[in-house]
């Protein structure tokens, strides 16, 4: 395994398994999460090279983790995905810090490219 750790955080199964299964292709680690409940209870305390979230999720969003996770000066690079961008969310997304926001379905090669770029900064 390569020495880069990524957490991908989706409430839909799918979701995760296919970005769990790009992300074990580069040759590196993923930590997968149901919920951003669930990676504040078992993975926020982990290092972690980069996180995949989906924006909009059970009862706490991407949003309100990325926003809970700044606020305690957790600055490991955020990749945000989604089904329901609008530009409200994408402006949110960016004035948290979040590098990117993909629409599902998302291309691999261009998730691949940010999770580079995201784990070299």
């Amino acid at each position: 395994m390569g020495d880069k750790t990524v957490c991908v955080i989706d409430d839909e199964p799918a979701v995760r398994q296919s970005i769990e299964t790009l992300i074990l292709s580069m040759g590196w680690r993923a930590r997968v999460y149901e919920s951003a409940e669930a990676f504040l209870a078992r993975g926020a305390g982990e290092p972690c090279d980069c996180v995949i979230g989906d924006l909009r999720m059970g009862a706490m969003s991407g949003l309100a983790l990325l926003a809970q996770l700044r606020q305690t000066g957790y600055l490991t690079p955020f990749i945000f995905v989604t089904a329901h961008a609008d530009p409200r969310l994408l402006t949110q997304a960016a004035s948290l810090g979040a590098l990117c926001v993909l629409e599902k379905p998302i291309d691999p090669d261009q998730l691949a490219g940010w999770v580079t770029r995201a784990t070299q900064a």
